[in-house]
């Protein structure tokens, strides 16, 4: 921007005949020629912050140190650009009707209107991205290395327990300041969500979380995207080396290959394997189902079409309204509910209860009656609102509501919270009691329980079904790419027995939880502090 900017006011003070006798066209060309000054310094201060930025290694920040000052020389020069465009805006108010330079002062129009959005795009992005609480940091980590120096030459040493909660008023400070900075970045992020008490809760509860994730990393967005490819880089050296190794039985990290002797694949060819397959297969139909109208668009070329003429409303009075599901806080024409109906078509199925009522901590989901399989299905949506997205960041660990309670059988908090709230929802409305008396005539007073969902929903299925299977001991549960992290390994051990999950391929969100996020924060560390590349280099 500042080289084209350069080039285009050097050649427009070089080609035109400037009458110097006129006020206006007098103050046009010394107005021309300081932002052309300006712009060559500003190009200078540029040249010289790259220059510095490619010196030493990534943490190697003793190479960098002049770097503070240039930075501030380089706000100083934005601060007098902003002072110079409002006197262009001065200007243009006053000369660019009446002013006899048509192609001079064009040109300073495009020019005023071009910078002033730059400067805006820097002053959203500073605002966005400034850490208030870097200031308490900077203070307390100096403050701990004065300490550390000077016990050293004292010759005493101080010892302390790790981990302890007694923490000093400086890190109290800087951990308050980190959580009140998220918290205002959520509040920010999800602004158009209201400020309900349960988005507020979420609110510091996400803020903790990553207020502790993010607060000892003193890296820029540059710096984790070459420490992910120099990590990237280490695990393929490894990944050889543990195929070369005769000593081990590892044969070769790939898909759809068996990667060590013990490698075990789903038979197909055996019936018992294949009638589980063909289970997952059938009630994923009802996993994607909970999702509504969104999901049959996608899926459905003709959508459309189809939905239109099974709508409930007056603009489609042919409508089906026979159906006697309890529908809770669907749309006018009801299009949630009539997707969901044209996409559990894999048997005969009735849906007894469909809610797409969504909250932070409350999922949507239906209940139906699967006649084909024998099963009363419970289905819960996965991710498709921002409320959704807060309670899927809610990912702390939280005690299962048990009777008696296992103080060491933890869940991810956001989806114990939904899990919780349907199953208060399934006994205060009896919907499992409907559902099993809907038509003894049939049988359905003797249909299993099946639980299902997908993402979210499976993640929040398969701690619902922890929760109703003292109640309900028969029931299984099909948890479709359910979240990494979700249960504390006792709890996950007794969901053995009853619990299915589908993985399809290298799927990242199974895969991800906040112990592999902090084992990928301290490989992704050692990775950058044991290069001694410059950060373009390693890029």
């Amino acid at each position: 921007m500042s080289e084209f900017a350069v080039t285009v006011l050097g050649v427009l003070l070089g080609i035109l005949q400037w009458d110097r006798s006129v006020m206006c066209i007098f103050l046009l060309w010394e107005y021309i020629l300081g932002y052309l000054v300006l712009f060559i310094v500003s190009m200078v201060v540029e040249f010289s912050i790259c220059f510095l930025a490619t010196r030493g290694s990534i943490l190697d920040t003793a190479m960098r140190a002049p770097m503070q000052y240039i930075l501030y020389i380089r706000l100083f020069l934005l601060l007098v650009e902003a002072g110079w465009l409002c006197a262009g805006i001065t200007w243009l108010t006053r000369f660019y009707q009446t002013c006899p330079v048509d192609q001079a002062k064009d040109v300073m129009l495009g020019l005023v209107i071009s910078n002033w959005c730059v400067l805006a795009s820097v002053m959203v992005t500073v605002w966005c991205t400034y850490d208030a609480a870097g200031r308490s940091w900077v203070k307390m980590k100096k403050y701990q290395r004065s300490m550390r120096e000077a016990e050293s030459r004292s010759g005493r040493l101080h010892y302390k327990r790790s981990g302890s909660r007694n923490r000093n008023w400086r890190q109290r400070k800087v951990i308050r300041a980190y959580q009140d900075s998220w918290d205002n970045r959520c509040r920010l992020l999800f602004c158009c969500m209201g400020n309900s008490d349960r988005s507020r809760n979420s609110f510091a509860d996400i803020a903790r979380l990553l207020s502790d994730f993010f607060r000892d990393l003193d890296v820029v967005p540059s710096d984790v995207v070459a420490g992910l490819v120099l990590l990237r880089k280490f695990q393929k050296v490894e990944r050889e080396l543990i195929v070369k190794q005769k000593k081990n039985d590892t044969y070769e990290f790939l898909s759809g290959v068996p990667v060590t002797p013990r490698t075990k694949f789903l038979s197909l060819t055996e019936d018992g394997d294949l009638g589980h397959f063909q289970l997952a297969i059938h009630y994923m139909h009802f996993a994607l189902a909970a999702y509504g109208w969104p999901m049959f668009l996608i899926n459905h070329s003709t959508g459309l079409c189809q939905l239109c003429t099974r709508l409930r409303c007056a603009c489609f009075p042919c409508g089906n309204q026979e159906d006697e599901a309890t529908i809770v806080e669907d749309n006018c024409c009801q299009c949630n509910y009539t997707a969901l109906r044209q996409m559990v078509k894999v048997g005969e199925v009735e849906v007894v209860y469909a809610t797409f009522h969504v909250d932070v901590g409350e999922t949507p989901f239906f209940v139906a009656l699967d006649y084909t399989k024998k099963k009363v299905v419970i289905s819960i949506r996965g991710t498709l609102s921002m409320k959704d997205v807060l309670t899927d960041l809610n990912a702390e660990g939280e005690v299962l509501p048990l009777t008696p309670p296992k103080d060491d059988w933890l869940g991810h908090k956001g989806m114990v919270q939904a899990a919780e709230y349907i199953r208060k929802k399934l006994q205060e409305e009896n919907i499992i009691a409907r559902a099993l008396s809907k038509d003894p005539s049939r049988g359905t007073d003797q249909f299993g329980l099946a639980l299902v969902g997908h993402s979210l929903g499976a993640g929040t299925a398969a701690i619902l079904a922890i929760l109703l299977r003292q109640e309900y001991p028969d029931l299984i549960c099909f948890s479709f790419a359910p979240p990494g992290g979700l249960l504390s390994m006792p709890a996950q051990q007794y969901s053995q027995e009853f619990t299915t999950s589908v993985v399809v391929g290298k799927d990242v969100v199974p895969r991800l939880g906040l112990r592999q996020m902090e084992s990928l924060r301290a490989d992704l560390i050692n990775a950058i502090k044991r290069s001694v590349d410059p950060k373009a280099r390693s890029i």
